[in-house]
């Protein structure tokens, strides 16, 4: 009878052991677990994450599209060596060739610089400041630049050719599109040469002032 007493008590004191051990091994999981979710207090001061920069509006988001040719503005054609100011030109014909004599002109009733349809000037080839001496030594994917004071319009040339004065250059298009025109040949004015190019690319005058 004993001998059973002193069994019982014996698995008793061995369950209560195990109980101990899986307790404390619990409290160490927990306390382990709490650790880990901390933060870390390193002492130095958590990176910031870095803020997006502000966008600066540009003048077409502030005040909406051109109403008119803005000025001033300037044409250049790098391959060519052209680097005008132009004007706009009028529905009156005696101002109109006035202004011509200065430079190029934009044609009225035609596309602003960027917009969709079709940016038309016209320059003198050989008289005033001739222009568009050389405007027949275009080549495609030739730069055409305008700079006014929304930005820089970058034109690709994709043709140059030679067409009846009769025939209308001044055709709206579904795409912004620039055309040069200019007498042709030198000396003459029984031809116009026409040079066209497609918009490629607009950087807003708040960007440009901003690059280095």
């Amino acid at each position: 009878m004993k001998t059973v007493v002193g069994d019982e008590r014996g698995g008793l004191a061995g369950k209560s052991a195990l109980l101990a051990l899986a307790a404390a091994c619990l409290t160490v999981l927990v306390l382990l677990t709490m650790k880990i979710a901390e933060p870390t207090s390193s002492g130095e001061a958590e990176e910031e994450a870095p803020s997006e920069p502000v966008r600066v509006l540009t003048h077409d988001e502030v005040l909406g599209p051109p109403l008119t040719f803005e000025t001033p503005a300037y044409l250049r054609i790098p391959s060519i060596g052209v680097d005008e100011e132009v004007r706009e030109g009028s529905d009156d014909e005696e101002e109109m060739y006035a202004a011509l004599a200065l430079g190029p002109i934009h044609l009225t009733h035609t596309a602003f610089p960027g917009q969709r349809g079709n940016c038309v000037i016209s320059g003198h080839r050989t008289t005033y400041t001739k222009p568009f001496n050389r405007l027949d030594e275009l080549k495609e994917g030739d730069p055409i630049i305008i700079d006014n004071p929304r930005g820089r319009y970058e034109y690709a040339v994709y043709s140059v050719y030679a067409i009846d004065p009769a025939e209308n250059v001044t055709l709206w298009t579904e795409e912004p599109i620039i055309t040069l025109t200019t007498c042709h040949p030198e000396g003459s004015d029984r031809q116009r040469l026409v040079a066209r190019g497609s918009l490629v690319r607009f950087t807003p005058i708040e960007y440009m002032e901003r690059q280095p």
